[in-house]
């Protein structure tokens, strides 16, 4: 009996051009058009949308929100804080779950290959049942090393088509 995936794992890429994408059109932040990638469209927005909402769970690693904050705290300081509301409003809508994941408990050769935040990402992916989950990213080499593990994960490309 196959197990269909039902818990989204979020990587730092589809997060931030979520909040990228938010800002620019509800929060007028026109000068972050630049940087966005992936949702650049309505519909790319719209299909990113639908496939977040098939997921009954989401989550992500406290890792990947210090690197949103990261990111945050780069854009302009006037609207840090209508930012901010709209990633906890996004969270919240979404239900987005944070799982620690202590850099102790992480393999420090994978540390070093890959990041401690991709490797959150990959060691919430091994701590859920095989065929539960799906890891969500921008990065081919995060992307490169769970399909070589065993998990499943996809390029945010995809789930936008």
């Amino acid at each position: 009996m196959k197990i269909e995936p039902h818990i989204l794992i979020f990587d730092t890429g589809p997060l931030w051009e979520l909040v990228l994408y938010r800002a620019v059109h509800n929060l007028s932040f026109e000068k972050l058009n630049s940087e966005l990638h992936h949702l650049t469209t309505v519909a790319s927005y719209d299909n990113f949308s639908r496939f977040v909402a098939s997921f009954s769970q989401k989550t992500t690693s406290p890792h990947v929100v210090a690197e949103i904050s990261s990111k945050v705290i780069r854009t302009a300081k006037h609207g840090q804080e209508d930012i901010w509301t709209m990633v906890y409003n996004e969270f919240s809508a979404m239900g987005m779950d944070e799982k620690t994941i202590e850099l102790l408990q992480m393999p420090k050769e994978l540390v070093a290959k890959l990041g401690a935040v991709d490797v959150s990402v990959l060691e919430l992916g091994s701590s859920f049942a095989p065929g539960s989950s799906i890891i969500l990213s921008i990065d081919n080499t995060l992307i490169a090393e769970c399909n070589r593990a065993g998990f499943s994960a996809k390029h945010l490309y995809e789930a936008i088509a």
